[in-house]
């Protein structure tokens, strides 16, 4: 049996919570503490009393080998598949040579509109990698819920109706944060789109200005 003080239960809260996403307030609400108290845990400045230790141990036990006897960690979503703001400008689209050449007759008005769109890109840019970056976050989150409702509840009935109850505050969470998923994926696609199109725009820019 663990001790309640080791330093593997200890890093346990912290394992579980990236495994399932959870907060430090959705942890402690299902531990019966405060989130103070799972912060002072996780940092080893307290013990996880030895009442709660079972708790912890009912989540644990899904994690991936070797913390747990759960299915191995979905892997990481493909990073590469996201906006960098910082990645390097694509190379000019022949298709808009013709309109950059005639705009070149215009070089204050080809200056002003390279700034225009490179601040739109700025913007826009940093916008579509917090989009990514939440959406990413959220089906973590769905994940690890879906999980925790398929696994086995506890056998003892008083836990076994907080564990439902705290699965149903967890799904509320999840739909607060998340009201219209449909919504908030075109959304995000058609931002993908609108900074596709600036990259190619300010590419071309570049290309022909003469203070790029």
């Amino acid at each position: 049996m663990i001790d309640a003080t080791s330093p593997l239960l200890l890093s346990l809260t912290a394992a579980v919570r990236a495994h399932f996403g959870l907060s430090l307030p959705q942890l402690a609400r299902y531990l019966g503490v405060s989130t103070g108290f799972i912060s002072h845990v996780e940092a080893g400045r307290k013990g996880l009393p030895p009442a709660l230790a079972p708790r912890l141990l009912q989540l644990s036990r899904l994690l991936p080998p070797p913390l747990g006897q759960g299915l191995p960690a979905a892997p990481a979503p493909d990073s590469a598949a996201h906006y960098d703001p910082l990645a390097p400008l694509p190379s000019p689209d022949a298709l808009l040579a013709p309109i950059m050449s005639a705009l070149a007759a215009a070089p204050e008005t080809l200056r002003s509109r390279l700034r225009d769109v490179r601040l739109r890109l700025l913007t826009q840019g940093q916008r579509l990698a917090q989009l990514q970056r939440s959406a990413d976050a959220l089906a973590h989150r769905r994940r690890g819920l879906a999980q925790l409702q398929a696994s086995p509840a506890p056998t003892e009935p008083a836990e076994t109706a907080r564990y439902a109850r705290w699965l149903g505050e967890l799904a509320t969470d999840l739909a607060r944060d998340e009201p219209d998923p449909a919504a908030t994926t075109a959304a995000r696609l058609l931002l993908a789109a609108r900074v596709a199109g600036l990259r190619a725009e300010a590419a071309s820019l570049t290309g022909i200005s003469p203070a790029a």
